[in-house]
């Protein structure tokens, strides 16, 4: 085989090689794409991890519930309850204080989340993880409750495995526990309190009709409301959130096929850009110089008779048009055409019979056309 057409098989199977891995690269990020949009814990969500059923039932029972989609450091003075479920980005700066503040002066922050983020740390919560001997042991140990607000008429909790909330300050007490790991978490903070919540799939779309899960939200959420605005933050989840054009490039989904086109560009452009074979000679163009453009253009007007050119061009389009509009039968235009056509073998036309007969034709036109429009 030569060295050319080994070559260009190395670059048919380039293109091949690339065009896999692009499909099993656009494979990957929708399966995994499905994945994440399951467990986003946002109200916008109607997946089964999704939490837009609580948002929508809330909003049935009449309940000043809205999505906030602001920074915490803009948090609304009427605001008394500030739900946070597990939160896909981390406080910017100053948010954590101004949430500390609102709380102290009363507010009710209600975070739920299985995963370690600056939250939980921030306000004083350590989560201990669940591994799966001790989630097994955890399963066959009774609910054990704590009497109070929050859990009122709450009996059956259908656990999914959480890691145990605990905290290191004297104040916080557990409300729900199972096993040796707290489900459900107060802290009291000034006049205000924070409450943890460490199974965010018991609010989620797919369980929160089981058991006792919608009287247990009822009270978390209500309990201290009193007579403020219940917020659900969705700032945390990316919307209403301004960022650069880098960063909601590189959390969007057609990253990574922009990486693969880019490559593949960049493998089309080496290619063009190289030489495959031997150097070939530029082209030369062929110009003919302006004295022989002008010397044509003289031989053809005296040779071929540029006026019965003319003439035979209208002739033409006048048969045309005559033929378009269904007027080509009629009596004066056709002897029209045919002096025109007789014309055109006479060795010599001058301007004013071509002008003549060029306006005679369109006139007969004119008035075949009016002809067939009055008898129509």
């Amino acid at each position: 085989m030569s060295s050319g057409g080994r070559t260009n098989w190395w670059k048919v199977g380039g293109f091949g090689v690339l065009l896999f891995l692009a499909a099993y690269g656009l494979v990957a990020l929708e399966s995994g794409e499905i994945n994440k949009e399951n467990e986003r814990r946002t109200t916008y969500s109607a997946a089964a991890g999704g939490y837009k059923a609580l948002y929508l039932w809330l909003h049935d029972l009449n309940l000043p519930v809205k999505r906030w989609e602001r920074t915490l450091n803009d948090l609304s003075a009427e605001a008394s309850v500030l739900v946070m479920v597990e939160p896909e980005l981390g406080p910017s700066k100053g948010e954590v204080e101004t949430l500390k503040e609102w709380v102290a002066k009363g507010g009710t922050f209600v975070l739920i989340g299985r995963q370690p983020n600056l939250f939980w740390l921030d306000m004083g919560f350590e989560l201990q993880p669940v591994f799966g001997m001790q989630h097994l042991q955890d399963e066959k140990e009774p609910l054990r409750f704590q009497e109070g607000p929050y859990t009122r008429g709450v009996k059956t909790i259908n656990y999914n495995g959480h890691p145990g909330l605990s905290s290191s300050r004297p104040q916080g007490i557990v409300h729900l526990r199972i096993g040796g790991g707290g489900l459900l978490m107060v802290l009291d903070e000034g006049k205000g309190r924070v409450i943890g919540l460490s199974d965010p799939s018991l609010f989620s779309n797919e369980f929160l009709r089981d058991g006792d899960h919608a009287r247990l939200a009822l009270n978390l959420l209500l309990a201290h409301r009193g007579n403020g605005e219940l917020l659900i933050d969705e700032y945390h989840h990316g919307y209403g959130r301004a960022t650069s054009v880098l960063e909601h490039l590189l959390t969007s989904r057609a990253l990574v096929p922009l990486l693969q086109g880019v490559l593949i560009l960049l493998v089309l452009w080496v290619g063009k850009g190289r030489r495959f074979g031997p150097p070939r000679p530029l082209l030369q163009e062929e110009r003919s110089s302006s004295l022989e453009y002008v010397r044509a253009m003289a031989q053809l007007y005296q040779r071929a008779r540029v006026r019965v050119l003319a003439l035979k061009a209208v002739v033409r389009w006048i048969e045309e048009e005559a033929k378009r509009i269904l007027v080509h039968r009629e009596r004066n235009l056709q002897n029209k055409l045919l002096t025109a056509r007789r014309q055109l073998e006479m060795p010599d036309t001058t301007e004013k019979e071509l002008l003549y007969l060029s306006r005679g034709l369109y006139l007969a036109l004119e008035q075949a056309r009016k002809k067939a429009t009055r008898s129509a």
